[in-house]
């Protein structure tokens, strides 16, 4: 929902359609994964609860046709489209209204953060919501982030953790709140805590999306396929890494073309982000939130080589930007 429907009102606002077009949603209620979410984007479509829709204009959001012709997957067109949102000095395209904001706050109490403190979301893909082992690849352990979690409640922040009720509980932690097995949990404070976050923790999974399109910085670790990145520039994010035969990781240029490239199965082996690494993108989020990251030539050198790989397959470039320890840790991998 927060992909396709952010693209298209991204393109309604930016008059990207070659003739007026309302978007149009159809929905069985009982499948609709967030009322919340959908009424977030009422100034640009009309929604409808109807099982037996009539024949309406189609608006492709998963093959998505730009002006000059360019046709691009979901994944690439938000790329392109941030770029150029971001580029025409746009701010965020949602922002949580009054009452919600009034209403999430109150709940923040209950749930033991004090008033005037920030937090941070984490949400990790796990196996439980799917129930599938076909796409482990994409999951990873919650516990390589509690490295990463103590970094930021030792800022002065708080943690709470999203997810469904059936994942794993966490062990008590400080200033941590395990909000997926909060008897508060609902669909509208879903959306708040992700609207309203210092900033997202994650993989990449469904939620740091929402987060995204309500201008919050996403942290993304353990990112995978490899040539996937978040989209803004307020973004940084690393990856899992693609293993070769002899069990090391291959270099960035060949994991980045196929077999691997946007390949949602399970290609290789891959290897997870460690704690470390994860600790370091945090850090790094925490030095950009209070006023800048420091770098120097080589990181610099380092950023525009992994960039130049991904804007091989992004017409329009590229915003986020890689952890730049995990990329002096992996410079060897990058092209000479």
């Amino acid at each position: 929902m927060a992909l396709q429907l952010g693209a298209f009102a991204m393109m309604r606002e930016m008059n990207m359609f070659p003739e007026p077009f309302t978007g149009i949603v159809v929905y069985n209620e009982k499948s609709l994964c967030n009322k919340t979410l959908l009424s977030y984007f009422a100034p640009w479509i009309e929604v409808c609860n109807d099982n037996d829709p009539t024949e309406l204009p189609t608006y492709d959001g998963i093959n998505v046709r730009f002006p000059d012709g360019t046709i691009l997957h979901e994944d690439r067109a938000n790329v392109a489209l941030y770029k150029l949102w971001e580029e025409a000095g746009r701010g965020p395209l949602l922002s949580l209204n009054r009452e919600h904001k009034k209403k999430g706050r109150a709940c923040l109490k209950e749930l033991g953060i004090p008033k005037g403190n920030w937090f941070a979301v984490l949400h990790v893909r796990d196996r439980e919501f799917l129930g599938d082992s076909e796409n482990d690849f994409r999951n990873a352990d919650i516990e390589t982030y509690f490295q990463a979690v103590k970094t930021i409640t030792d800022a002065g922040g708080y943690v709470v953790r999203l997810g469904h009720p059936g994942v794993c509980p966490l062990p008590g932690l400080p200033n941590v709140i395990d909000y997926a097995h909060s008897p508060l949990r609902s669909d509208w404070m879903d959306i708040y805590l992700m609207g309203a976050a210092r900033f997202f923790l994650g993989t990449t999974s469904g939620p740091w999306i929402v987060s995204s399109l309500f201008g919050v910085p996403v942290a993304q670790a353990n990112s995978t396929p490899f040539s996937e990145r978040p989209f803004s520039k307020r973004d940084i994010y690393i990856s899992k890494l693609h293993l070769g035969e002899d069990g090391l990781p291959i270099p960035f240029a060949d994991a980045m073309r196929p077999p691997y490239r946007s390949c949602y199965t399970d290609v290789s082996p891959v290897r997870d982000n460690t704690p470390e690494e994860i600790n370091d993108l945090v850090v790094e989020m925490l030095e950009r939130l209070e006023g800048g990251a420091p770098t120097n030539a080589e990181d610099t050198n380092r950023q525009h080589k992994i960039d130049a790989l991904s804007e091989e397959f992004e017409p329009y470039g590229v915003s986020s930007q890689m952890g730049k320890a995990f990329l002096r840790d992996w410079e060897h991998l990058l092209p000479k």
